[in-house]
């Protein structure tokens, strides 16, 4: 079934070198234009603003958790001074899984759950009871005394202001994808970015790399992924990138590898089409899939050699092929995502970016995936015009080209009705050979 997509308006300002940027969203947009005049930027901006509000709840508890781990593992003196130096460090660990386990019970900030915080430590303690001293009588550090200053800094980070948390989201993503330079490094403007459609409304003013403001009203939690135009599969195995949470690197790695219980019918049925829209043409490029070793890293499994191939050794234009592949098998790319992509034509024989065009032109049309693309191709561009034609959304395509609007500040101009203008700059090299 044809879905219709959300509208959306993107508004950037004063971020890194781009100056001004608006974008429509309802189908498949398109930005061109010459190397280093903020292409990327306008993509890891809109990623850094969606990405900090969308699923919010579960990023809200993941930092929470965090903090409730650091809280407690450092809790070796508390244990030390009131008596119980004798439990291993592990125990830290235990109960920090084990109250991390009822988070969401413990945000609830008007119930009293202290009956809940002991029976924790009661089962975290019964584990280690090896370590119990012979003389100890029944029933040890279950004192109110004891128990009730860790039970308040429990509550205290699981009911503190959301917008604490949402404000460190933020600057997590502003560190791992911008390197912290989101403002401008020549001008002391504030950087703003506003995203607006029917479902959902994000704000968000940055000063000197740091959030001064935010706004948010979501109604949607559907996936945002971002391709960079470096390979996400050839990076996101790496040690030093498993530690940053807030990063494309690992919000892929995540989707790619997540075992989610099984599906509700619903979501059984819109897998199935999904798969089956795209699955045709991907079948021709890719003849296999992604699979999840024991060890937790993902192999290609060539299904022509019936052999699992390293992802070093996979060619470099399928890898694309395939992260949307198993985003699309794992509930992950469905109705309301949004996919942004750097240089999807990267490493692509010209012939492969009209199949790639074709994908995000059928996951627009029949899942309501949404896409923007940074492309410096001819071909692919105009693969995507005529595809989007060919299926009837020729509407839904808006395209942009980079230019300057000052020394060395850049904005977003819309040519979606003079898309000649887009071939007349990417051709134009081509005129210094004749």
């Amino acid at each position: 079934m044809d879905t219709e997509g959300i509208k959306m308006q993107i508004n950037i300002n004063n971020v890194a070198k781009v100056l001004e940027a608006e974008l429509v969203l309802d189908g498949v947009s398109v930005i061109a234009g010459y190397n280093n005049m903020g292409k990327s930027t306008v993509l890891k901006a809109a990623y850094i603003v969606l990405n900090t509000f969308r699923n919010l709840n579960r990023k809200i508890s993941i930092v929470r958790g965090q903090s409730i781990y650091s809280y407690f593992l450092n809790l070796d003196s508390y244990f030390e001074n009131n008596g119980y130096g004798y439990f291993p460090h592990d125990l830290l660990h235990t109960i920090a899984d084990h109250v991390d386990a009822y988070i969401g019970v413990f945000m609830n900030e008007s119930k009293d759950d202290y009956k809940l915080f002991r029976m924790i430590i009661k089962d975290s303690v019964e584990e280690y009871k090896e370590f119990w001293p012979d003389d100890l009588q029944a029933d040890p550090i279950y004192s109110d005394k004891f128990l009730m200053p860790m039970y308040k800094k429990v509550k205290e980070i699981c009911t503190r202001d959301k917008k604490d948390d949402l404000k460190y989201i933020g600057e997590m993503y502003i560190r791992n994808v911008m390197k912290g330079q989101m403002n401008s490094l020549h001008r002391t403007s504030t950087a703003t970015v506003a995203i607006d459609s029917d479902t959902e409304y994000y704000f968000m003013s940055v000063k000197e790399n740091k959030i001064v403001e935010m706004e948010y009203s979501v109604n949607t939690e559907a996936d945002v992924f971002y391709l960079p135009a470096y390979n996400l599969l050839d990076a996101i195995d790496r040690p030093a990138l498993a530690r940053k949470i807030y990063s494309p690197e690992y919000d892929i790695k995540s989707a790619l590898s997540s075992e989610k219980q099984e599906p509700t019918l619903e979501e059984y049925q819109e897998i199935e089409d999904n798969v089956t829209i795209i699955g045709k043409i991907l079948e021709e490029v890719l003849q296999g899939k992604l699979e999840r070793r024991s060890s937790g890293s993902i192999v290609f499994k060539d299904e022509s050699l019936n052999e699992s191939v390293s992802i070093a050794n996979v060619a470099s234009g399928m890898k694309n092929f395939l992260m949307i592949q198993t985003l699309v098998e794992k509930g992950k790319l469905k109705r309301n995502s949004v996919l942004l992509i750097d240089e999807p034509e990267t490493n692509l024989h010209p012939e492969w970016h009209i199949k790639f065009a074709e994908i995000l032109v059928l996951m627009y049309k029949h899942m309501g995936v949404r896409s923007i693309v940074n492309s410096h191709s001819p071909y692919f561009i105009r693969a995507l015009e005529v595809k989007m034609a060919d299926h009837g959304i020729k509407k839904k395509g808006h395209y942009y080209v980079m230019e300057e609007a000052e020394k060395n500040w850049f904005r977003v101009q819309d040519v979606t009705e003079e898309t000649d203008r887009i071939y007349e700059l990417l051709y134009k090299p081509l005129q210094y050979l004749s």
